[in-house]
């Protein structure tokens, strides 16, 4: 598959996850933002994160952009896994 198609389905199926998600969470917390800013990141191709993780590094500290990045893979490996499970 072309990696922008794959990109494509990964942002699909994280929009789809926080979809589910928004009708139980408190849309109003910090924890819902930061998940939703990782989510943010992590459908963004991956020349897109490295810019903007390198950008939230320099604005608000290695801490805060290691943690965005770390939750955006996690998000983009959940979804890939989604996808790998999901029927054709």
């Amino acid at each position: 598959m072309l990696p922008d198609r794959l990109d494509q389905r990964i942002a699909e199926a994280i929009k789809h996850q926080l979809a589910d998600e928004r009708g139980v969470s408190d849309t109003t917390s910090e924890a819902w933002r930061s998940r939703c800013e990782a989510a943010t990141v992590a459908m963004f191709s991956d020349a897109e994160r490295s810019v903007f993780i390198h950008r939230v590094s320099e604005r608000r500290g290695s801490a805060a952009a290691h943690e965005i990045e770390s939750h955006a893979e996690t998000l983009r490996t959940n979804a890939i896994f989604f996808l790998a499970m999901k029927p054709s």
